[in-house]
């Protein structure tokens, strides 16, 4: 099964449907990858494409603009299997950065000469050649801008040039940045057919960030997550996180999450709310935030003795749209999750989920024909 989301922030009621129809066609199509044979992984670089060909994203196409209004986006992948990740950051003119995160992850199994070690990282004009070689769509900045991010960014730099006179006149209010108005990264978590689980994400970043600035998208341990190496052990666990970058890197977030819901034994949903409260909003790394502490996750745990997978996802801003397929579903199901009236943004943590039960993944064919 594969799950998807389209990014922390403030859905607009005008444009909800539009992102639920694009979190089931992302489903779809990674979807259409297990159900010929596919692995987790390839599932979710399929999954991502979808949504960063999306303007309605802070992906690919549609991005959050960087000061000097280009896009630079961050991607990366993981494959549970294996513990391999891949990523990019601040690359420019890459139409589908999760593309170059995977083909920058299927590069390390290469053999290198002298024995040097391929990277795993790779950024700005370095990530740019690495994509050309590989033969990876570029196009001109200009394909990758939207109407939606001109109109953002055009907005926020009229609010920095106030705030910057402000901080003559003893700064005046009503110029801050309002994080909630724009998604943040996008991902997917899937588990196949041999109960492999992996994690994806991509993004454009803060809104007005600094070229060259990275962001949890492209950093291990804060975008992404994925283990299924002891399958047989324990349970699998992918993750993929989304919101405030510096807030995730601080926390290692998808990596403390996924630990967390792997370690634990009670109600995975009560587990996850109590990890996103004490180790996001409550953690010690963010006591001296001065910003919302604006985060959200998408969780994929799956026990292969019984069969048990449950899909999660919880946030603490305002909105989180996400969508989830099974194999043999003949449609994709989404929603867009929301904090209660009563909740503030940054100070709150809604969680929900999903649960189903397989067929123990681990038996063998024969075993699972006797079953049938």
């Amino acid at each position: 099964m594969i799950a998807v989301h389209c990014g922390a922030g403030h859905y607009s009621s005008s444009k909800k449907k539009e992102y639920l129809q694009l979190c089931k066609k992302a489903c779809k199509s990674g979807m259409r990858i297990l159900e010929n044979n596919g692995s987790s992984i390839e599932a979710v670089e399929e999954a991502i494409r979808v949504l960063e060909d999306d303007p309605l994203t802070n992906a690919g196409f549609g991005s959050n603009l960087t000061l000097d209004g280009t896009v630079e986006g961050d991607a990366s992948i993981m494959n549970g299997e294996n513990l391999v990740f891949g990523a990019c950051g601040a690359v420019r003119k890459v139409k589908n950065p999760i593309s170059l995160a995977f083909d920058i992850y299927q590069k390390q199994f290469d053999p290198m000469p002298l024995g040097l070690v391929a990277p795993s990282l790779m950024v700005g004009e370095g990530a740019y050649k690495h994509a050309k070689q590989a033969g990876m769509q570029i196009v001109n900045e200009s394909k990758l801008v939207s109407r939606k991010a001109l109109r953002q960014r055009a907005k926020y730099m009229a609010r920095l040039d106030a705030a910057e006179i402000g901080v003559v006149q003893n700064h005046k209010d009503g110029v801050e940045m309002d994080y909630s108005e724009s998604m943040d990264t996008v991902g997917a978590v899937c588990i196949d057919n041999h109960g492999d689980v992996a994690a994806g994400c991509s993004s454009g970043g803060l809104l007005l960030k600094r070229p060259g600035r990275v962001g949890q998208a492209a950093q291990f341990g804060a975008g992404v997550w994925a283990d299924s190496v002891d399958k047989k052990l324990q349970p699998s666990v992918a993750v993929c996180t989304t919101g405030c970058g510096e807030h995730l890197v601080q926390t290692l977030l998808a990596k403390t999450v996924a630990d967390d819901m792997a370690r634990e034994k009670n109600c995975p949903t009560v587990d996850l709310y109590n990890s996103l409260n004490d180790k996001f909003i409550n953690s010690k790394y963010l006591k001296g935030a001065n910003t919302p502490k604006i985060g959200g996750v998408l969780v994929l745990k799956a026990d292969n003795k019984n069969g048990e997978v449950n899909v999660m996802w919880g946030h603490t801003s305002m909105s989180l749209g996400v969508g989830y397929m099974k194999k043999g579903d003949k449609k994709a199901q989404s929603q867009i999750s929301e904090l209660p009236e009563n909740a503030f943004e940054g100070k709150s943590v809604n969680v929900g989920g999903t649960a189903f039960h397989f067929i123990n993944l681990l038996l063998t064919p024969e075993q699972i024909n006797l079953c049938s």
